[in-house]
């Protein structure tokens, strides 16, 4: 069976794309929102839905984050985002090379890269069939933790005035980015609390001689700590845990952490401090951007550039009775529509 498209108008997202092809059960959707910048760049994620309105509502919120990171880490690209739907479906080569085809389709205005569910053996797949495909020849994911940790000592630094081994910082998530903010961290003698869904990534954090306190999934966000560091997925800063909140600011890489724009508000309130998500979890889009671009040179100033602009929102935030979330929103629509 040949790949098939659908058209969805949304508004305020300048294409969005439901493809799907039976003979390879590649179920997607490609939200591309904005490309005055440039092409739309963002990954592909691999995950399970139970309805069409779940996938495409991810789908669109990822994509807008895309627009919004793009833009104020500074790389001349748009947001987009793709997102495939594996419930009932096994992964195989084919589905990432007839998800391919529908990138390639598009010709330039979206490149795609690696994401949640999406590995480096997937993305191989899919350049078979296109070459608007980043991320093959690196791994985001130590760049985007070395983002979060520069973002962390600075806040650190800035709320208290005092150095990371005085500190007690909670992370939610030990995957491939919060292993790797774990051992900075680590390294740099702070106290850690960890939490993560399977224990195989706990394991081997301890295999590797990494001293931390474990805490349930549950009751991560309820810990008296420093910094929460939320590296799993989104939505996970939320009515039913803010009120459980002991901590004085929210630095993580998940994308998407707060479960609605009014959740911001109240933690401007309650004087804890927010670092977006897309400004602080940008170090892997910037790898991508510096591999597109043949620029890896530049690639740990640019990483070092988030502390500066954590820096500046701390600085603002001080000054401003808005949330962080909205100060950060508008300096990326600053930059789109200038």
């Amino acid at each position: 069976m040949v790949l098939k498209t659908k058209e969805i108008s949304i508004p305020n997202y300048e294409r969005v794309i439901y493809a799907t092809n039976e003979s390879t059960n590649l179920n997607c959707i490609i939200a591309i929102h904005n490309t005055k910048l440039g092409p739309a760049l963002g990954g592909v994620r691999s995950w399970q839905y139970n309805n069409f309105e779940d996938h495409l509502n991810d789908a669109l919120f990822l994509s807008k984050a895309m627009s919004l990171k793009n833009s104020v880490c500074g790389i001349n690209f748009g947001g987009g985002k793709a997102v495939i739907n594996l419930k009932g479906i096994k992964k195989t080569s084919n589905l990432y090379e007839s998800y391919g085809e529908l990138v390639d389709q598009l010709n330039n205005t979206y490149i795609t890269a690696g994401d949640v569910g999406t590995s480096m053996e997937d993305l191989i797949s899919i350049n078979k069939t296109t070459k608007y495909v980043s991320g093959i020849k690196l791994e985001t994911s130590a760049p985007t933790a070395k983002g979060i940790f520069n973002a962390i000592n600075t806040s650190y630094k800035f709320l208290t005035n005092k150095e990371l081994k005085e500190s007690t910082i909670a992370i939610s998530g030990v995957g491939k980015v919060g292993s790797k903010l774990t051992k900075l961290l680590f390294e740099r003698n702070a106290n850690l609390i960890i939490s993560n869904i399977g224990k195989d990534a706990i394991d081997q954090l301890k295999q590797d001689k990494i001293s931390f306190t474990e805490s349930d999934i549950n009751s991560i966000f309820e810990q008296k700590c420093d910094i929460i560091s939320p590296c799993a997925l989104g939505g996970s800063i939320n009515a039913k845990v803010k009120n459980k909140l002991k901590c004085k600011a929210i630095v993580g890489a998940a994308n998407n952490q707060l479960d609605k724009p009014e959740t911001a508000v109240w933690l401007k309130k309650n004087n804890i401090f927010y670092a977006p998500d897309y400004l602080v979890n940008s170090g892997g889009v910037i790898a991508i951007s510096c591999e597109i671009n043949n620029s890896e040179d530049t690639l740990n100033d640019q990483l070092n550039k988030i502390s500066d602009k954590i820096l500046s929102l701390l600085k603002e935030s001080q000054k401003s009775s808005l949330s962080t979330d909205k100060i950060t929103e508008d300096l990326a629509w600053k930059r789109i529509n200038s």
